[in-house]
């Protein structure tokens, strides 16, 4: 869990990634511009088997695609006709880069403090699951992401701490139908 270590060569090429703001904007030129060094850090972490499992899993299984209709995310990039290393290549496929690379896009001491309950509940049951949506709904309310945008952070948060499918497609849902401040 957390942002994966990069060689000094990903690093550069990281640095010179322009990732669109959470809030939208502009910024068609340096997205642009950052389709190479995007495509070769994504070949290297491929190609070095950095991406944590659970990450790519997110990004090749229908399963964890919670509105992709039977469709992984990778399948709908294929699907409106991108395949194979052209993927790599797409703007859309940024955001998935990013969290190959950091992670669920949350406060580090709100993924600490969840981690710690669920470190405190294993075996993780249904029943801590309002314990754990609880804390996610408190720790959503005071965070700066909207109500969609957090749910599929804990989605993965739960997911990368070992929640299971279930439990962390709960966990999300509970999130869609809170009412954010």
């Amino acid at each position: 869990m957390g942002p994966i270590n990069l060689t000094a060569h990903e690093q550069a090429l990281w640095d010179k990634i322009y990732f669109v703001p959470a809030s939208g904007g502009s910024g068609h030129d340096k997205l642009r511009a950052s389709i190479e060094p995007a495509y070769q850090l994504a070949r290297s972490l491929l190609e070095r088997k950095a991406i944590p499992p659970v990450r790519w899993r997110y990004f090749t299984d229908p399963e964890l695609n919670t509105g992709g209709r039977g469709k992984s995310r990778k399948e709908i990039l294929e699907r409106n006709g991108t395949r194979g290393e052209a993927i790599l290549k797409h703007p859309h496929f940024h955001k998935y880069l990013r969290y190959f690379v950091l992670g669920p896009e949350l406060p580090s001491s709100a993924i600490d403090e969840f981690a710690r309950l669920v470190r405190d509940c294993e075996p993780v049951t249904s029943g801590d699951m309002n314990g754990l949506c609880s804390l996610a709904r408190q720790q959503a309310r005071s965070g700066s992401l909207s109500r969609q945008a957090a749910a599929e952070e804990y989605f993965k948060l739960g997911l990368e701490l070992g929640l299971g499918v279930d439990m962390s497609r709960a966990l999300r849902k509970n999130l869609m139908d809170t009412k954010m401040a």
